[in-house]
């Protein structure tokens, strides 16, 4: 459900406009590059100020008066420029109700940081109005804007004028701001019980990646409830409690079934967002074969890091990653250009990966299709090792194994990457090692061996 169609949004929509409220107006000043060489007081117009303030290379105190005009502070005031803040603060009649509806709507920054606008405007400001004005925009920069989530203006209101949050906004809030970190949920815990209804709990488990359901009163959580989630979206699953997850819900053409049954059969791929046990195991691999989408791109990540926890194997370590990375940043700090700091991380992280006795994980096309059920991409790949004599020890990190080659197998580079070779030199294996430390890629690409 997109949080537009929500009931609580339309009422808040309707309100807003039955009041006759309206949202501020953005601003579209220029805004130039400020470069200290090159700007003059001839040259010079408040974008150019605007961009130095955003990038820390002057403070207010170096703007003159004339330039602090109107737009100059819709687009530099932020609780991240404290001198800027205290500005607003000191001098109230420059900055009037119009001013802060305008600041919400040119700039997303006025809602975020504990300096945010309402945290200093004027109290008789925060009003009904207002505070509409800062949901939509928040809705705006999460589901429009794709630039995340800004709460902290919704917790300053809480703090100086609790009366103006009404149900509507508690409801949307807990659709935009309510996850449960650390064992803690913070909105909700901020939330009246008087809203904590049906439709609260509801809008709080709306695409959720974060265990809410825990704190969701058993007796909300009927099987209607858990049927219209699921039906409002699979990915719902995410944020179900153990007891939600084996509750049985009808399915229609199945019966009556647990509700991670009923999303693994709906949806496959969101068995990434179920917690694994053997029998969620055996019911997933029941249904999707190796070769599907679902087991590839759901499951097999899942999986791995399933049986790593249930065996007790540790994680790999990517010892020479890490070490390039390292010396990148030691590289840059002493002044190396980019690409040169860059290139040496990635030297002594080849130095550091012993190809001799190390081969890829990954293998980059699909299972020929008389293996496909069988094996999925990653086991057909150790097959193919076992058939030429190759032993895999473990993996050694995210890209190789460990591996003990016999005598009559070598790896030989070439420009392209490097062949696995038998004594004939008969080309069985290639793979390549590519890409900087931080986006790197390693995977074979060719197989000459028939199992």
């Amino acid at each position: 459900m997109k949080i537009t169609e929500m009931q609580a949004y339309k009422r808040l929509e309707e309100g807003f406009k039955e009041k006759g409220y309206s949202r501020g107006k953005k601003d579209n000043m220029r805004i130039y590059f400020w470069d200290s060489a090159k700007c003059s007081p001839d040259n010079l117009m408040p974008g150019h100020y605007v961009d130095a303030i955003k990038y820390g290379k002057i403070k207010l105190r170096d703007v003159p008066e004339r330039y602090r005009t109107r737009g100059f502070f819709l687009h530099t005031l932020s609780g991240a420029f404290e001198d800027i803040v205290k500005y607003v603060k000191e001098n109230p009649k420059m900055f009037d109700r119009k001013f802060f509806k305008d600041h919400i709507a040119t700039d997303y920054y006025s809602l975020e940081f504990e300096l945010n606008d309402f945290e200093y405007m004027p109290i008789e400001y925060i009003d009904e109005e207002m505070v509409a004005c800062a949901m939509f925009k928040a809705i705006d920069m999460r589901y429009v804007e794709r630039r995340g989530e800004c709460d902290d203006w919704f917790y300053s209101v809480y703090r100086r004028k609790p009366e103006v949050l009404s149900q509507d906004l508690y409801i949307l809030g807990a659709r935009c701001f309510a996850e449960k970190r650390n064992g803690k949920n913070r909105f909700l815990n901020i939330t009246p019980e008087k809203y904590r209804t049906p439709e609260f709990y509801f809008a709080l488990c709306i695409q959720n990646r974060t265990p809410v359901m825990e704190d969701i009163p058993e007796d909300v959580l009927t099987t209607k409830f858990l049927v219209r989630l699921l039906n409002d979206s699979s990915e719902n699953i995410e944020c179900f409690s153990k007891k939600a997850l084996e509750r049985k819900i009808p399915m229609m053409g199945v019966g009556t079934i647990e509700c991670w049954k009923a999303t693994i059969i709906n949806d496959g791929y969101q068995i990434k967002n179920i917690p694994l046990n053997d029998e969620r195991v055996e019911f997933f691999l029941s249904r999707y074969d190796k070769d599907s989408f679902e087991y590839e791109y759901g499951f097999k990540d899942h999986y791995k890091k399933y049986l790593r926890k249930k065996n007790s194997i540790p994680e790999p370590k990517n010892d020479a990653y890490e070490l390039a990375g390292m010396l990148t940043l030691v590289g840059a700090m002493a002044g190396m250009k980019q690409d040169d700091a860059i290139s040496l991380g990635n030297e002594v992280m080849i130095d550091a990966t012993n190809r001799q006795t190390m081969l890829p994980i990954h293998y980059m096309y699909p299972v020929p299709a008389s293996y496909s059920k069988r094996y999925d991409r990653e086991e057909y790949l150790l097959e193919i090792y076992k058939k030429v004599g190759i032993f895999i020890v473990k993996e050694a990190d995210y890209y190789y194994y460990n591996a003990i080659l016999p005598e009559d197998i070598s790896i030989v580079q070439n420009s392209h990457g490097y062949w696995v070779k038998d004594s004939k030199g008969n080309e069985l294996i290639h793979y390549y090692d590519r890409g900087h430390f931080y986006d790197r890629t390693v995977q074979v690409d060719q197989i000459n061996v028939k199992l």
